[in-house]
């Protein structure tokens, strides 16, 4: 049985892999959320290493991101840095 502290490390590589791919295809957070079907607060969450997705939302995510579930636990990619000017707040209008 895995200890809490592996748990909480596939959270973190999880988290690091969503954000990475979402950032990659250039979707906000509340866009991605939306195609998803859930809030924006939830994505917030996996993100941060704080929600612990169902199997089946992983797998929605991983299908909405181009990417298979399994590369969503790829230790290799999660250590990548996140190009943050993939990133951009947006603007008023």
């Amino acid at each position: 049985m895995a200890s809490n502290l592996a748990m909480h490390n596939y959270r973190q590589i999880v988290a690091r892999n969503v954000r990475s791919a979402r950032l990659a295809l250039k979707l906000s957070q509340e866009a991605f959320a939306h195609e998803c079907k859930v809030d924006r607060t939830y994505i917030s969450g996996i993100e941060r290493g704080l929600r612990n997705p169902s199997l089946d939302m992983i797998v929605k995510i991983a299908l909405k991101l181009n990417l298979t579930p399994g590369m969503l636990f790829d230790t290799a990619a999660s250590k990548a840095p996140v190009n943050q000017q993939d990133h951009k707040p947006p603007t008023a209008s």
